[in-house]
């Protein structure tokens, strides 16, 4: 019973947020994929959306915009996803309040409240680049995050994460944590927790 009542408001979700799709759709027919206003509009406003429907609302959006979001991902409220070049594996929560940018996502990863997964450390350029912001000169990378990883509440993450990570509540991933490592602190660094 409870498969088939997540089944209908997955319909639900679909059914409301179609002319949100259409209007992403053809926005990304006519002006590719840059600049992307419409999508920005539709995902800030699902954000706000409250109670299971608009957790189902959101993951009805992302999955047809989207690169691949599996059919069981929990978007729960707040929660965005910045670009639409991400993949998240079966079985994810993405928390309250959490912004994902460019990223590949695997399975069963939990994502605490306010987590800020950001495409690279260079997103605004290199120090020595800074000098005329305006022409863009940022490098946006595709961030991994291995499955089975929890991420704490106010992470920011800048690297890639392996498998079976976790990352403790407020840390700073600036480098790439290996698989199986418990990192903390700002910047985050390996713990040995017993």
């Amino acid at each position: 019973m409870k498969r088939f009542c997540k089944k209908v408001l997955l319909v639900l979700g679909y059914i409301l947020t179609a002319p949100l799709i259409l209007v992403t759709w053809i926005e990304h027919k006519v002006v590719g994929e840059e600049p992307s206003y419409i999508y920005t509009s539709c995902k800030e406003l699902l954000a706000l959306c409250p109670t299971p429907i608009g957790e189902y609302m959101r993951l009805a959006f992302y999955r047809t915009v989207c690169t691949d979001i599996a059919s069981d991902v929990c978007f729960i409220f707040g929660s965005m996803l910045a670009h639409r070049d991400i993949t998240i594996g079966s079985g994810s929560v993405i928390g309250a309040y959490t912004i994902l940018g460019y990223a590949r996502i695997g399975k069963n990863v939990l994502f605490g409240a306010h987590v800020s997964l950001l495409s690279g450390k260079y997103q605004h350029g290199k120090p020595e680049s800074r000098k005329d912001i305006k022409n863009g000169l940022g490098e946006f990378v595709t961030i991994n995050i291995g499955d089975n990883c929890w991420i704490g509440q106010d992470a920011i993450i800048m690297a890639h994460i392996g498998n079976n990570c976790t990352v403790a509540a407020g840390s700073v991933v600036y480098k790439d944590v290996p698989d199986g490592t418990t990192v903390m602190g700002n910047p985050a660094r390996k713990v040995n927790i017993q």
